[in-house]
């Protein structure tokens, strides 16, 4: 593996003129190259993220199912997808707030004639389970009087222009000035403001605009900014300025809560996954961005981003009832499972459209809401290992040819593998499993791997197989994590033996790296007798657990 260190804008060419060169060239700065050797692919991902960082063990509600829209433009807008959540008991854990619950687009403020009181809305649908994810841009209004500009002028917190005067760009608020996120304490200053917000019952923030965007056109070349204590310029500086706001946030969140902090980020580096979570951006509501859902997220694992989502349904145009119904099949397995889109579109809540539509949603979701113990499993690992929770087939099967460019299917884990229908009008999926032996998880069909075959996928099915010793911890269904212990465990298994690693603490805090957690060993014979270790105890354990036969 390579890993190219430069921030400046950089190009790549991947043998275009001659298959046998491959060109990586940067317009500044030292050309600073990692070299990363391995046995397997896997010990390359890694080495990789040994050097840049793992994504950390997340809370466990951030893994349950968001919604969110840039159109929600009041309380009462938020309260009704709320109780329509709850009235048809689609799971759901998460509403984000966009832009316009800020006054004027003022970071760290309040719009009190749309939304009420200031965090009023967050502790009512509080009581009903929801947490709330709001967006915060970088860009500070240019507005005298208004506190954070004011503190932000007095402390000279601001980019500067060559000459030395505070610059200005256009962004929602209006005229807006860009916090110096390359200094300690701009990001400290930064980071005590989200206390206002967390103090509101805020539960994570997501991070927008923070490439940084600007509606004048990009930041000029050469624009003053630090590098910690040394001055540069935005040619330098603008590939980890959402980095480094990243970095902020996160230690806000971690310094007043005490919380393992969830942030969402636009715009990242190498590293970034250690302080957030990303999504790929604003796509369309179209049947192709669906189909690069798959390749975007397996690469963003490799490249260290384990933690990966897109706006289901599509962010921009309008989605349609099949499109939308795919998407959430195809995505239930995806780390961040956000429901997103934007103003001016169609909605698309499910309740948006027919009852089949709903149905289908409901089913998958309370099928993630079963599925979180091995997510949080595979986080857990990852934290140790770097390897991330959704995965391409070359990553296991480095040397089966067919797995090179297989976009269309991917693994959860080692042993979990997902064939979703991609493509619109499709009731057929061709589906490629690798070798070993392989069980249907709807039917129980046993098939052996190394070839192709052409799977019944109706719309509301999503081909899904399990390899041979698989063992898969599961939940029983909840509306959101929280509604209630988790007493029972479910271990779904392949006949014959298997086994399994289990981890269990309190999915919130940092008590578990101070030992508060389970961790249980499972095994089962070819009998079908369960044996129970446990290898590290220090946490109330399940009151039983239960052995589910694939297919029974």
């Amino acid at each position: 593996g390579m890993f190219f260190d430069n921030t400046y804008r950089s190009h790549v060419n991947l043998g275009k003129e001659n298959s046998a060169c491959y060109y990586y060239s940067a317009e500044n700065g030292n050309l600073d190259y990692y070299f990363i050797s391995g046995e397997k692919m896997t010990d390359i991902v890694e080495g990789y993220t040994y050097l840049t960082g793992r994504t950390p063990l997340p809370q466990l509600w951030t893994l349950g199912h968001h919604q969110s829209r840039w159109g929600y433009m009041s309380a009462d807008d938020i309260r009704r997808v709320a109780h329509k959540y709850r009235e048809l008991q689609i799971p759901c854990d998460t509403i984000h707030f966009d832009i316009d619950y800020m006054d004027g687009y003022r970071v760290f403020t309040w719009n009190e004639k749309g939304f009420g009181a200031p965090g009023a809305i967050i502790k009512e649908i509080a009581e009903d389970g929801f947490k709330v994810v709001c967006i915060i841009d970088p860009g500070v209004k240019l507005d005298p009087g208004y506190a954070k500009y004011d503190e932000g002028i007095a402390n000279d917190y601001f980019a500067k222009t060559p000459e030395g005067e505070v610059y200005v760009n256009e962004v929602w608020p209006g005229e807006s000035v860009f916090p110096d996120f390359g200094r300690k304490e701009v990001r400290d200053w930064w980071a005590d403001h989200h206390k206002e917000l967390l103090d509101m019952g805020i539960r994570g923030i997501w991070d927008d605009m923070n490439e940084p965007a600007s509606f004048r056109g990009e930041l000029p070349q050469d624009v003053q900014f630090h590098d910690e204590e040394r001055q540069t310029t935005h040619a330098e500086i603008h590939n980890v300025y959402g980095h480094n706001m990243s970095r902020a946030t996160y230690a806000g969140i971690r310094k007043h809560t005490g919380k393992r902090p969830f942030v969402i980020t636009r715009a990242a580096y190498a590293g970034t996954q250690k302080y957030a979570t990303v999504w790929t951006g604003d796509n369309q509501s179209l049947w192709s961005h669906l189909q690069m859902m798959v390749p975007q997220l397996c690469n963003l694992g490799m490249s260290g981003f384990a933690f990966a989502g897109t706006d289901i349904g599509g962010f921009g145009a309008d989605t349609t009832p099949e499109l939308l119904t795919r998407w959430i099949e195809a995505a239930v397995f995806s780390p961040l499972f956000r429901n997103h889109s934007c103003q001016g579109t169609r909605r698309q809540e499910p309740w948006q459209f027919d009852d089949q539509v709903v149905g289908i949603y409901r089913k998958y979701v309370k099928m993630r809401y079963c599925f979180l113990p091995y997510l949080y499993d595979l986080f857990y690992q990852g934290e140790q290992t770097g390897l991330p929770v959704m995965r391409p087939l070359v990553l296991h099967y480095p040397k089966d040819p067919e797995t090179y460019n297989l976009n269309g299917e991917f693994l959860v884990g080692e042993n979990l593998l997902v064939a979703p229908v991609l493509e619109q009008g499709a009731t057929k999926k061709m589906v490629y499993l690798p070798e070993g032996e392989w069980y249907d998880y709807w039917t129980g069909e046993k098939i052996t791997g190394g070839k192709y075959f052409l799977r019944d996928a109706p719309i509301d099915l999503c081909p899904m197989y399990l390899k041979e010793g698989t063992m898969i911890p599961m939940y029983e269904k909840m509306a959101y994590v929280g509604e209630k212990p988790y007493r029972t465990l479910y271990l779904l298994t392949t006949p014959g033996e298997a086994s399994y690693d289990h981890f269990q603490d309190n999915g919130e805090d940092y008590a578990y790296r101070k030992g508060v957690y389970n961790l249980y060993h499972f095994h089962k014979n070819a009998q079908g007798v369960l044996e129970t270790e446990m290898r590290h105890k220090n946490y109330p354990e399940y009151e039983q657990i239960c052995l589910k036969i694939v297919g029974k």
